[in-house]
C-alpha cells in the first residue's frame, strides 16, 4: 500500500469514494487483500464513514471464510501508516483486524485511538464488536470491559457502560468497587434521562420523598436492608434448586456480600468454597480472596477510628500494626497466586507489584511494575511506583526519567489533583537528591501553590531557598 500522509487536507465527504468503489470492484473478483488496502485508503480520507467501516468488516469476514490468513512476517505485519497520530494508529489496527477479524488487541487499539481522535461514531460502531469478542473469548479480560466502560461513560453512554461493568462483575461477583460503579452509572443515567443535571443533588431534585425512595431503589442506587434480604431469599431459592449452576452461585454470593456484614460474608465464603472445590471455577476462589480482603480492610478501618478516639491506647495501636501486617501478608500471597494464574493480565500484575512495593521488596516490585506499565488503566500509577522503587534503590537517573514519563502521560498532571501532587512531589524529591536544586524548588513551589499543606513540600521548599540564600 502507498504510504499516505495523514493530513486534514485529504479528508472530506466523498474524498474516499474512488477508493471505496475500487475496493468493492476488486472484492467481487476475490482480491480481498487489495480491497482491504483500498478501503483503508478511503477511510484515511473519510475516517468517520461508518457504512464503509462496516463494508470493510464484511469483506474481512468473507476473506476469513475463504481461508484468508492473518497478516504476518518475521517482524510482524507491516502496517500501512507510521502511526504517529490517533487516526493513523486506528487505521493500522483496522488493517490488521481486517486480516484477522477476531484480533482482540487490534480491536482495543482501534477503539482507543478512535476515541482519542474524537471519532465518536467509530467508537460506538467498534466497541460492541469488542464487547462480543471479549465475552466469547476463552479467557475474557476484565480490564477490557472496564476500559470500554470508561470510554462509554465519557460519551454519556451510561447504559452501555453499565453493561460493560456488569460483564466485569460476572468475572468478580463480589467486587464491591464494581458494584459501586454500577450504582454510580445508574444514578448518572437517571439524571440524564430526567434532566436533573441542574439540581444540587439527585435526591434534592425530586420533591416527593416516596417517589424518591422508589426511584432510587429501582435504579439500584440505595437498597434497604429489607430489599437486600429479599434478594438473598430469591438468590438462595434459585441456588438450592440448582446449586451447581454458576449464575446461581454468583448471584447468591453477591447478594450475601452486599449485606456488608461479616456473618453473611462468611456464608458467601462457604458457598464459594464449596463451588470451587466441586466445579474448579477459579473465579470463585478469586471471590473468596476479595471477601477476605474486604473484611480485613473493614477491621483495619475500625481500629484506625478507635485509635483516633484514644491515641494513647497502646493495645489498639499494637492490634492495628498486627492487622496491617496480616493484611499485607495475605494480599501478597493472594496476588502472587493471581499473577501466576493470569500472567498476561497486567491489572493483576499491577496489584501484585503494589503489594511487593508495600512489603519493601523493591527489586521484585520493579520487575513486576515494568510489566504492569503496559496496562493503559494502570500505566501512570505503575510508573509512579516504579519511579519511587528506583529512588529507594539508589537508581536516581532511572527514577528521574520514570517519574517524568509518568507526569508526561498523566492527562491531569497540571490540575493539582491528588495524583498529580504525588507525582510532582516525588519528582521534586529526585531533583533534590541529584542536585538539580532549581528544578526541585520550581516543582515544590508548584505543589505548594496547589496545596499549601501537602506532605512536607512547603518545608522542603523553604529549606532549599534558605540554602541558596546562604550561598549568596
Amino acid at each position: 500500500m502507498t504510504q499516505t500522509a495523514a493530513t486534514a487536507s485529504i479528508e472530506g465527504p466523498g474524498k474516499g469514494k474512488a477508493f471505496f468503489d475500487r475496493a468493492k470492484t476488486v472484492a467481487e473478483s476475490g482480491n480481498y487483500d487489495y480491497a482491504i488496502d483500498m478501503y483503508i485508503e478511503g477511510l484515511n480520507r473519510e475516517p468517520t464513514n461508518i457504512a464503509e467501516h462496516q463494508a470493510l468488516r464484511d469483506i474481512a469476514l468473507h476473506r476469513k471464510i475463504k481461508g484468508g490468513k492473518a497478516a504476518g512476517g518475521l517482524l510482524g505485519p507491516k502496517s500501512p501508516y507510521k502511526g504517529k497520530t490517533p487516526k493513523e494508529a486506528m487505521l493500522n489496527a483496522e488493517w490488521i483486524l481486517a486480516k484477522d477479524p477476531g484480533n482482540i488487541p487490534s480491536m482495543v487499539t482501534m477503539v482507543r485511538n478512535a476515541d482519542l481522535a474524537g471519532y465518536r461514531d467509530v467508537v460506538m460502531w467498534v466497541a460492541p464488536i469488542l464487547v462480543g469478542a471479549n465475552r466469547t473469548n476463552k479467557s475474557p479480560k476484565k480490564d477490557i470491559f472496564l476500559e470500554l466502560a470508561d470510554i462509554y461513560k465519557k460519551h454519556d453512554e451510561f447504559l452501555k457502560a453499565t453493561e460493560c461493568v456488569n460483564h466485569a462483575l460476572e468475572m468478580s461477583p463480589t467486587d464491591m468497587d464494581l458494584i459501586a460503579r454500577i450504582k454510580d452509572l445508574a444514578a448518572q443515567e437517571t439524571l440524564r434521562k430526567g434532566k436533573y443535571e441542574g439540581a444540587q443533588s439527585f435526591k434534592d431534585s425530586i420533591k416527593d420523598a416516596a417517589a424518591t425512595k422508589d426511584l432510587l431503589q429501582e435504579e439500584n442506587i440505595v437498597k434497604s436492608e429489607d430489599y437486600r434480604l429479599k434478594m438473598i431469599e430469591k438468590a438462595r431459592a434459585d441456588y438450592e434448586a440448582n446449586p451447581k449452576e454458576v449464575q446461581n452461585i454468583s448471584k447468591l454470593s453477591a447478594a450475601l456480600v452486599a449485606m456488608d456484614d461479616e456473618q453473611y460474608e462468611n456464608e458467601a465464603v462457604v458457598v464459594l468454597d464449596k463451588a470451587y472445590k466441586e466445579l474448579k471455577v477459579y473465579r470463585f476462589k478469586l471471590a473468596i480472596g476479595d471477601i477476605k480482603m474486604k473484611q480485613m480492610k473493614r477491621n483495619i478501618g475500625i481500629l484506625k477510628e478507635a485509635l483516633k478516639l484514644d491515641p494513647a491506647d497502646k493495645d489498639t495501636e499494637r492490634s492495628l500494626v498486627e492487622a496491617l501486617k496480616e493484611r499485607l501478608a495475605f494480599e501478597l500471597e493472594e496476588f502472587k497466586e493471581r499473577a501466576d494464574h493470569f500472567p498476561t493480565d497486567m491489572a493483576v500484575q499491577y496489584q501484585y507489584g503494589l503489594r511487593l512495593y508495600e512489603a519493601k521488596r523493591f527489586d521484585d516490585a520493579i520487575g513486576i511494575m515494568q510489566l504492569a506499565q503496559n496496562n493503559p488503566r494502570h500505566r501512570v500509577d505503575a510508573l509512579h511506583i516504579l519511579g519511587r522503587a528506583f529512588l529507594t534503590q539508589g537508581m536516581k537517573p532511572e527514577a528521574l526519567e520514570t517519574l517524568k514519563k509518568a507526569i508526561d502521560e498523566y492527562d491531569l498532571a497540571e490540575t493539582g489533583d491528588q495524583k498529580s501532587k504525588e507525582l510532582h512531589y516525588w519528582l521534586a524529591r529526585v531533583y533534590e537528591d541529584v542536585g538539580q536544586i532549581q528544578n526541585a524548588i520550581n516543582t515544590y513551589s508548584q505543589i505548594t501553590q496547589w496545596d499549601f499543606n501537602f506532605r512536607d513540600a512547603r518545608q522542603r521548599l523553604a529549606a532549599l531557598r534558605a540554602k541558596i540564600e546562604e550561598k549568596k
